[in-house]
């Protein structure tokens, strides 16, 4: 029997505009515009009750959530494997708020293995995507896509 409290909500985000990555260069820094975005994620979900925020190894996700995880007094948890984080989040964070700070390419395989469906393609140049997944028992979500921030 499905509750309220049973509600898990992962928000997932992809990392904020960055400089180009290089060969010589290739976790390159948030731009200015990245950086924006990151702190329109204080205003954004900064009252959404986020418990948890994860986000991958790179410098741009990094960058992404430290300004919540700063205004929100939480450290984040450094992980790239959407499988992983999915069974994190359904195990450590259940009936609960979480962020995910991701990449166009991981952001949709989380989603789809939260249940919410496939996604469209995120392309390489949008960066003002904001995916609301709930889900309600293990199999079964749903998800709303909301736009953030300067459009990209």
């Amino acid at each position: 029997m499905a509750s309220a409290s049973l509600v898990t909500t992962v928000i997932l985000t992809r990392h904020g505009e960055r400089n180009a990555p290089t060969p010589a260069n290739p976790d390159p820094h948030l731009n200015a515009a990245g950086k924006a975005r990151a702190k329109k994620l204080i205003h954004v979900v900064g009252q959404s009750g986020i418990k948890a925020i994860y986000r991958s190894h790179f410098v741009r996700a990094r960058e992404t959530a430290q300004p919540l995880a700063t205004h929100l007094g939480l450290s984040p948890i450094v992980m790239d494997e959407p499988l992983q984080i999915k069974s994190d989040i359904l195990s450590n964070h259940a009936g609960q708020t979480v962020l995910v700070i991701g990449h166009s390419d991981t952001v949709p395989d989380i989603i789809n293995r939260l249940g919410a469906g496939n996604v469209p393609v995120i392309d390489d140049s949008e960066f003002d995507n904001l995916f609301v997944v709930k889900v309600f028992i293990q199999g079964r979500a749903s998800m709303t896509r909301l736009k953030y921030g300067n459009p990209s």
